[in-house]
């Protein structure tokens, strides 16, 4: 069983916020904007992600013609190098792997922007 499976969801209809929390009950000791949406909560002392937030969730989960959306993660632009690595690896891992698919596109070639799209259980909220 996936472990978001065992994660707790908490929708709020009337601001289109979905709070996911793999640690119900403890609060994170750090936070990143991984872009204006998507806010993912974690203990950084132990590496582990507590939780993600996801804004305007009902414009997140909005099909493209094309498939799922993706997400640039514009956050990590700005982070010092150690937190994009601790960034990166929680959203390489579960619980957040189960939600968040990484990837990447290189729009010029050699430059890499790491993206994500939203992924089951949330796909079937």
């Amino acid at each position: 069983m996936p472990a978001a499976a065992q994660a707790k969801f908490n929708y709020d209809e009337e601001t289109d916020i979905l709070y996911v929390s793999f640690a119900p009950g403890e609060k994170a000791t750090a936070a990143v904007e991984l872009n204006d949406n998507i806010l993912l909560r974690f203990n950084r002392e132990e590496a582990r992600a507590i939780g993600i937030t996801f804004m305007d969730f009902s414009v997140l989960m909005q099909p493209t013609p094309l498939g799922s959306r993706h997400f640039p993660l514009s956050g990590l632009i700005d982070l010092e190098p150690a937190w994009q690595e601790l960034v990166l690896a929680l959203l390489k891992q579960p619980p957040v792997s189960d939600i968040l698919k990484l990837s990447s596109y290189t729009p010029a070639g050699t430059d890499i922007v790491p993206i994500v799209a939203i992924e089951s259980p949330l796909t079937t909220m």
